[in-house]
């Protein structure tokens, strides 16, 4: 009889431990859950697509095929793929929950490839949470902006096929991705660039560049040469190809890359009685509407020409330079520049056969290495084309024209400054 009594006194006792136990945890989960509830849940934010120029395609997750953006498309999901033309633009722009908090906005150039992966913001006032968005940057180039937020940070993500850049701070940023590499320019604020288990942070009027395969090269400052293996220190092929023509029956003239001690060089040379022209073009394909300056840099020898200044049109000099580039309303544009040793002031100073814009042919002693640093040249481009302002680099060229020449070229640079 006492076993029994006791029995049910200690089933009595346990039940009135095990209920206070579930009491006491519940009285503290359920704040805490309450708390991890509103300072954790993520909502999705809003975000649209406004074409600025050319032709810019969008494909909705789940949709059959893409649609052309036409003005502004507003509700991208994520998983929305973007795909923009050649000269196009677009603008992509993040609004907090609310759609009315602008968060930042990514303008979209021409050959541009992106997907958006992750829009999200925090649900509840209370969380310390930043807004965060996450895209897939496969190719081509893209000017982020991120927006003054009082209430919380806000940061974007930016994968590449070479690595991650983070953005975290208010500010203007370029990321670009091309067969070299990604890039990245901080024009404001700071950026974080990681790859290959390395990363480093980029500050106002910096750079970097993420090779695949490796981390991130270091810290630059300055501008962007658009130019590849402009200095020869490699082959000339694949970056640069060979282009001659000549009178029938004369002989084709000869490019080469040749190493020394001062510097590597591009050597063109021809022994010819009547025209010929020698060249080497590289195809860039750069959207430049977003870099403030653009410039070119060289350095040349002439070592031999026998017609004299750059001939009866201005058009045959022992180097010219030409840059082949499109304006903003799609229009093609070429601008040449001439050196030469062998002056008659009875010949024209500048191609007078070229299309603007067109600059005075330099003068230079022979022999002698000559530094040559253009003009601004979107200014430039400007100002001689009535208003047409560069907006895509497709190509440079190097060439030699006129019946015999020798002329050496080193340290091409096309600068772009952000």
């Amino acid at each position: 009889m006492q076993n029994n009594h006791y029995q049910i006194e200690r089933t009595a006792w346990s039940i009135l431990i095990t209920s206070f136990v579930i009491f006491c945890l519940l009285v503290v989960s359920a704040p805490l859950t309450a708390r991890w509830y509103l300072l954790t849940t993520e909502t999705a934010q809003e975000a649209s697509i406004t074409l600025v120029s050319g032709t810019v395609l969008i494909l909705s997750p789940g949709a059959a095929r893409p649609e052309a953006v036409i003005e502004t498309v507003p509700g991208l999901s994520p998983g929305t793929e973007i795909e923009s033309d050649p000269g196009a633009q677009a603008v992509v722009q993040f609004f907090a929950p609310d759609e009315t908090t602008a968060l930042g906005a990514m303008q979209i150039y021409g050959g541009t490839r992106a997907t958006l992966s992750q829009m999200l913001s925090p649900r509840f006032m209370w969380s310390a949470l930043p807004h965060h968005m996450t895209v897939e940057l496969q190719s081509g180039r893209a000017r982020v902006n991120l927006e003054e937020n009082a209430a919380r940070p806000v940061m974007i993500t930016l994968n590449t096929p070479h690595g991650a850049v983070l953005l975290d701070h208010p500010g203007s940023y370029s990321v670009e991705v091309t067969d070299k590499g990604t890039e990245v320019a901080v024009r404001q604020g700071s950026a974080t660039v990681s790859a290959q288990g390395q990363s480093l942070t980029l500050a106002a009027d910096e750079r970097t560049l993420v090779i695949a395969g490796q981390p991130p090269q270091g810290v630059f400052t300055g501008e962007n040469n658009l130019i590849v293996n402009g200095d020869f220190s490699e082959s000339l092929s694949p970056a640069w190809s060979i282009y001659q023509d000549r009178t029938p029956g004369d002989v084709l003239g000869e490019i080469t890359r040749e190493t020394g001690a001062e510097r590597n060089v591009a050597h063109f040379l021809r022994p010819g009685l009547n025209w010929g022209r020698t060249g080497i073009r590289q195809v860039i394909n750069r959207d430049v509407r977003d870099y403030k300056t653009l410039r070119l840099h060289l350095a040349v020898r002439l070592a031999n020409q026998n017609v004299q200044s750059c001939g009866q049109y201005g058009s045959e000099c022992p180097l010219m330079v030409k840059i082949e580039y499109t304006d903003k309303a799609g229009n093609s544009h070429e601008w040449i520049q001439g050196f030469y040793y062998l002056a008659d002031p009875r010949l024209p100073a500048s191609c007078v056969t070229c299309p603007p814009p067109q600059s005075l042919h330099q003068r230079v002693e022979r022999n002698g290495w000559y530094l040559y640093d253009s003009p601004e040249l979107i200014v430039l481009f400007k100002n001689t084309t009535t208003g047409a302002e560069p907006a895509i680099i497709n190509a440079i060229s190097l060439e030699s024209q006129g019946h015999a020449f020798e002329t050496f070229v080193s340290e091409v640079e096309l600068l772009a400054g952000d």
